[in-house]
């Protein structure tokens, strides 16, 4: 793990994390500063981490240096528990958007707790079957829609999931590029520029840098229909 910083040994895990808790008491708690490596793709499975606060991305990378984005994860989610699980290397590099801190736990460890706790495995289980609908989703997008209706189903899922009223509409409080926009709907960067510059056009979103608002969610909705 790189470009962590080790803070005091953690308190117990609270009880809002249900019976997942077992799995990371005596954790360690980290820092977690912007742009930081959390996991690298590739990389065996050495620890796995609890988000406190913060958010991080989830990305992988093609031969050609192409990046799909994969999601954002915020507080309360769990990385490196596949990887963990199976032994395999991970199948995704996660890095921090937004700072903030983790709890860490040896992979060898969070094994062992699950295989104590049979809730804890089956709380586990929900979240990765969730993580896998969200995916039969996306796919389901990418064969249903055109760029510019991929670009404002996203936007719309991130308003509800990261927005706050502003004078403009909703902003979308997640620092995400042009880049990683298009890398998350499957299509180039030119195709998402200029798909955005039409939904910008159109009056739904505005674009600034590392900074999107949605200025109609309505009219944005009905396009993401």
């Amino acid at each position: 793990m790189r470009e962590l910083t080790p803070t005091v040994p953690a308190d117990e895990p609270g009880e809002a994390l249900g019976p997942l808790a077992a799995a990371f008491r005596g954790a360690r708690r980290v820092t977690l500063r912007h742009d930081a490596i959390v996991l690298s793709e590739g990389d065996a499975s050495e620890r796995v981490l609890l988000l406190v606060s913060g958010r991080v991305k989830i990305s992988t990378v093609s031969e050609e240096g192409q990046e799909t984005v994969l999601g954002y994860r915020g507080a309360g989610e769990i990385l490196g528990e596949l990887s963990a699980i199976d032994g395999a290397p991970h199948n995704a590099t996660v890095t921090v958007v937004e700072a903030g801190e983790a709890l860490v736990v040896p992979a060898a460890r969070f094994v062992e707790a699950l295989a104590g706790e049979p809730e804890a495995t089956l709380a586990l289980l929900r979240s990765v079957v969730a993580r896998l609908r969200d995916a039969d989703r996306t796919r389901a997008d990418y064969t249903a829609r055109d760029v510019v209706g991929r670009i404002s189903h996203r936007l719309v899922e991130l308003a509800a999931e990261y927005g706050h009223p502003s004078d403009d509409g909703i902003e979308i409080d997640l620092p995400i590029s042009q880049r990683e926009l298009a890398g998350w709907v499957g299509s180039s960067r030119e195709a998402a520029n200029k798909a955005l510059a039409e939904l910008e056009h159109r009056g739904l979103v505005r674009v600034t840098r590392r900074r999107l608002t949605v200025s109609d969610p309505e009219g944005l909705r009905r396009l993401a229909r």
